[in-house]
């Protein structure tokens, strides 16, 4: 069987863990897994960003083993910090807890450098059977169709596959229309996706803490993190920035003090201030 299975970005859940290709679950999804999955198969990976459907990762299945028996192998433990091992390490949770992880094979799973956009264009080569009614984006009526897990069928994998290829290949073509959105959204993935690459470019000795985190009040770009513990707030702005911006910053960076107990400081990369903030920004 393999799997297309929706997921949001959460600072203390950080499930799938990608860098590590492992995914855990519990109850009735933990059961199927463990049930359905076999050597090979494919689970892939999608979640929403700046309102639209992106496909970001898949992994090829290595194997799934309750967590309460991963968390026995001392290498294991030693290579993976997936929150569920966590848990059952902590003692948070237990060996009575119907929980499973998922571990992807290293060398065949991949997390996508420029991820797949999950269109209505995509999901018609697919057999999923999804219905775009009048009065509904796209978005919306792939997001209803795929809240919930979807198989996969071989041909889709293929597809899927072929689009990722496609994609890494070509890039994106001068032929292309583009509209203002789209084009925002590549560039802000490019910013992202080059700073994450090149962290010393914000200060020394920094590494990449979560990128596209979602929070309570707002969804954070880059989340960086210095040598000493310390958190960076990372805000890219394509465009000139105002007020909001610093008081949109200034909710980010709260949140995540509260939420760590860390000292978070607070960046904004950005084309410039509007003539009419610039002496207010001068006295922050």
């Amino acid at each position: 069987m393999n799997l297309l299975i929706p997921y949001v970005h959460l600072y203390d859940h950080p499930d799938p863990l990608f860098k590590e290709f492992s995914y855990g679950d519990e109850g009735k999804r933990a059961r199927k897994l463990k049930k359905d999955l076999k050597k090979g198969d494919y689970v892939f990976f999608h979640t929403s960003m700046s309102g639209r459907k992106y496909i970001t990762a898949y992994y090829v299945v290595e194997k799934v083993l309750d967590t309460a028996e991963a968390v026995k192998d001392r290498n294991i433990v030693a290579k993976y910090k997936n929150p569920h091992i966590l848990a059952f390490l902590s003692g948070e949770r237990t060996g009575e807890d119907d929980d499973v992880i998922l571990f992807g094979d290293p060398i065949t799973s991949k997390i996508l450098e420029r991820p797949l956009l999950f269109n209505k264009n995509l999901a018609k080569k697919l057999s999923l059977n999804i219905k775009f009614p009048k009065g509904k984006t796209e978005t919306q009526s792939i997001g209803s169709a795929t809240r919930s897990w979807r198989e996969l069928t071989d041909k889709d994998i293929e597809i899927l596959l072929e689009a990722i290829k496609s994609l890494e290949k070509e890039g994106i073509s001068v032929e292309t229309t583009l509209s203002t959105d789209e084009v925002t959204e590549i560039i802000e993935k490019d910013l992202e996706n080059f700073i994450e690459k090149n962290p010393s470019l914000i200060g020394k000795s920094l590494s990449l803490e979560r990128r596209q985190l979602d929070t309570p009040v707002g969804r954070i770009d880059l989340l960086l993190k210095d040598k000493k513990g310390n958190l960076i707030d990372i805000e890219l702005k394509l465009n000139r920035i105002g007020r909001d911006a610093i008081n949109q910053l200034r909710r980010y960076m709260k949140w995540v003090k509260d939420e760590t107990k860390k000292d978070v400081t607070g960046v904004i990369i950005c084309k410039g201030v509007m003539p009419a903030f610039k002496k207010e920004f001068k006295k922050l």
